[in-house]
């Protein structure tokens, strides 16, 4: 009797180490193979971008954006929430979207897939005559120099129920943007400008800060 509960429980020990180790084995894969997505404009659109006449003191500025975003993993899906996009130009904020709320629900992405975010649309008025002064210098040639910063919050998912934690992380993109006229794009010599796909890069790690 006792030779066999000995023989159980060593049974029992030797299944319970192996899942243990299959799963530990399981973890390192998945997480040292885990990869950040990237970020790209792919199309933007400046419609507008001009100073009041009279009194010069105010920003009028209609952009569209096409942001792609992949995610190149082949085992995590990642949920993304909660996102904001910044425009910035000579280092003032002029334009703050909150991606929420309708605009742009949470959403999640599976492995290996490539999501668009189409036409987010980022208008408005905006400065004072003391915060565009280095924005004037920068646009003159018709090519603006604007900065796309986003702020958001992911999450990983790996298989159907296993989450990870919720990180806060940030997105820079460097876009040369020219003004868009008639459906075409002019730069300072009147000629025809074309926008050029920009991939942007992350100023936080992804998946590894807890917040």
């Amino acid at each position: 009797m006792l030779h066999g509960e000995i023989s159980c429980s060593i049974i029992l020990f030797t299944v319970g180490f192996s899942c243990l180790v299959v799963f530990v084995m399981f973890s390192f894969v998945l997480f040292c193979d885990m990869q950040e997505p990237e970020f790209s404009v792919t199309n933007a659109f400046l419609a507008q971008f001009t100073f009041d006449t009279a009194t010069d003191q105010n920003l009028h500025y209609n952009l569209t954006l096409d942001i792609t975003i992949r995610n190149p993993n082949k085992r995590v899906g990642i949920e993304y929430r909660d996102i904001q996009a910044t425009a910035m130009c000579g280092y003032q904020t002029f334009a703050l979207l909150s991606l929420g709320g309708g605009i742009l629900a949470p959403f999640y992405q599976g492995h290996e897939n490539t999501t668009v975010l189409h036409n987010l649309l980022v208008q408005g008025k905006q400065f004072e005559e003391a915060k565009i002064c280095k924005c004037k210098s920068e646009t003159v040639a018709g090519v603006y120099s604007i900065d796309l910063q986003l702020a958001l919050r992911v999450k990983a998912r790996y298989g159907m129920s296993i989450k990870g934690r919720s990180n806060k992380v940030g997105i820079l993109c460097n876009l040369l943007v020219p003004l868009t006229t008639f459906g075409t794009s002019i730069d300072g010599n009147g000629g025809e400008y074309c926008f050029n796909t920009t991939k942007c890069f992350n100023t936080k790690n992804f998946f590894l800060e807890n917040s």
